[in-house]
C-alpha cells in the first residue's frame, strides 16, 4: 500500500473530508461501535476483533499530531486513553496493553489500545490488517455493555 498523494493527503491534515471527523460521533459506522463520549474523545469498538479488547481512543475534534494540542487538552486526552485502558485491564487481565498511535492511513488523532494475551506472541508487529474476525450482534452488544460498565464503575 502506498501514501495518498501528496495534495489529498494535505488535505486530510487539515481534515477536509476526514473520515474519522465525519463519523466518529455515531452509534455505529462501517468500522466501529460507539463505546462512550468523554470530553475530548470518542471511544470505539472495531468491529474487526482480531485482537479480542482492540479498542480506540480518538480525539474529538481534528488534529494529526499530540504537539497540535494544548497541554490541558493533551492531559486530557491521555487521561481519558488511561481510564479506557484500566477498563480494558480489569475485563481482560491481559500480559500488557499496548498503546498505538498510527495515522499513516487517516491523519486524524487516535489511540488504538490494544489487548496483549500470554498466548501472543510479544515480537510480531501490530498489523490492523492482519486478520478479519467478525462477531455476532451479541458478541458486540456484550462487549459494549461490558466496557460501558467498567468505564462507569471506574468514573464513579
Amino acid at each position: 500500500m502506498n501514501w495518498l498523494p501528496a495534495d489529498q493527503w494535505e488535505r486530510l491534515r487539515q481534515g477536509v473530508d476526514c473520515p474519522f471527523c465525519q463519523d466518529i460521533h455515531l452509534p455505529e459506522n462501517a468500522f466501529s461501535f460507539l463505546v462512550k463520549e468523554f470530553q475530548h474523545s470518542f471511544v470505539r469498538l472495531p468491529k474487526n476483533q482480531y485482537v479480542r479488547g482492540w479498542t480506540i481512543v480518538a480525539l474529538k475534534r481534528h488534529a494529526c499530531e499530540l504537539f497540535e494540542l494544548e497541554v490541558e487538552e493533551r492531559n486530557q486526552f491521555w487521561q481519558e486513553v488511561s481510564w479506557v485502558a484500566e477498563a480494558l485491564d480489569r475485563i481482560y487481565r491481559p500480559a500488557k496493553l499496548n498503546y498505538c498511535i498510527f495515522g499513516s492511513r487517516c491523519p486524524h488523532l487516535h489511540c488504538h489500545l490494544i489487548v496483549q494475551r500470554f498466548s501472543d506472541d510479544p515480537t510480531v508487529p501490530v498489523n490492523m490488517e492482519a486478520e478479519q474476525v467478525f462477531l455476532s450482534p451479541t458478541e458486540y452488544q456484550s462487549m459494549l455493555t461490558e466496557l460501558r460498565g467498567e468505564l462507569e464503575s471506574l468514573l464513579k
